[in-house]
């Protein structure tokens, strides 16, 4: 059985993601540039400690299911206000989240929405509105690469505004791959295969424009670039509700984003970051483009020295 209902138009658009995955990474290393404070901190006689190091200084990516390569014991504890809605929303968002290696290859990641009246509008009450717990497993790594095997679980929680959350519970198991392209210039590739299974609960179904509707595969392909004062994320995506279910519905997006750190520690890794990321997207609701802001802040951070 194929993995995708129409099998050419994938086979199209896997083309063009690693062709734009090989343009991008041949373009940054074809740039001639004095070495980052990021690269030159890199012990490059030992690769999987220049990973780490990449990883360690894009904590998003690691929420995202890769490998972070940290020790036992590694914590870090992050806030995401969403700021936006101070603009367009009665309320307004905050999550709380939290990263821990409780062994070597083994870390738990969790995090909780909540929710505030800010005042300048109509009030809707304070309270909470998702939960994100999940699990990952790392293994089988080389010096320059990883995988990583996870299971993810979100849940709408209490009665919060209609349109905070979609309203159903998703279950993601996921395996990632993750690899060095360039050491030089902080380059790493990733592909990560998920299986989003989803549960209908008590509240009303909210779905975004383009956001499947029933049990699906997704497949994503990326690259991530260093620079000495921002970093680069470029992500294709293709999923498809023909295998796990009975509809056929298909979403292929592109989403780049550029980050900004304004914020650091000693070691270099960011205490806050700005971001902006575009979308691209085609789906069962049609085409649709945007962009949109998010800050991320890392308030506790704890790294485990290892000899």
């Amino acid at each position: 059985m194929l993995l995708f209902s129409r099998p050419f138009l994938f086979l199209c658009r896997t083309i063009i993601l690693v062709g734009a995955c090989l343009f991008t990474a041949s373009a940054t290393i074809a740039e001639e540039e004095k070495p980052t404070r990021f690269e030159e901190s890199l012990d490059t006689s030992k690769p999987a400690l220049a990973l780490a190091g990449f990883l360690d200084s894009l904590p998003g990516l690691v929420d995202e299911g890769l490998p972070s390569f940290a020790p036992e014991g590694d914590f870090h504890l992050s806030l995401r206000p969403r700021f936006g809605d101070l603009l367009r929303e009665d309320y307004f968002r905050l999550l709380i989240g939290a990263r821990f290696k409780v062994r070597d290859q083994v870390q738990l990641r969790t995090e909780l929405g909540t929710y505030f009246t800010h005042g300048m509008r109509d009030s809707v009450g304070n309270g909470l509105y998702q939960f994100r717990f999940g699990a990952r497993y790392e293994f089988a790594y080389t010096l320059e690469s990883g995988w990583s095997v996870g299971l993810e679980f979100i849940t709408p929680l209490s009665r919060p505004p209609y349109e905070i959350t979609d309203g159903v519970r998703h279950t993601i198991p996921s395996v990632t791959y993750t690899r060095t392209v360039s050491q030089k210039y902080g380059l790493v590739g990733f592909t990560t295969l998920e299986v989003d299974l989803i549960d209908h609960t008590a509240l009303r179904v909210n779905l975004a424009e383009n956001q499947l509707s029933a049990n699906s595969v997704v497949l994503t392909l990326g690259v991530a670039r260093q620079w000495r004062r921002m970093h680069l994320i470029l992500r294709v995506f293709d999923g498809n509700t023909k295998m796990l279910s009975s509809k056929s519905e298909n979403v292929f997006g592109v989403r780049p984003s550029i980050g900004i750190p304004f914020l650091r520690r000693t070691d270099g890794t960011p205490r806050a970051t700005a971001t902006f990321e575009g979308r691209a997207i085609w789906g069962p609701d049609g085409f649709e483009t945007g962009i949109g802001t998010r800050l991320r802040l890392d308030l506790n951070y704890r790294r485990v020295k290892t000899e």
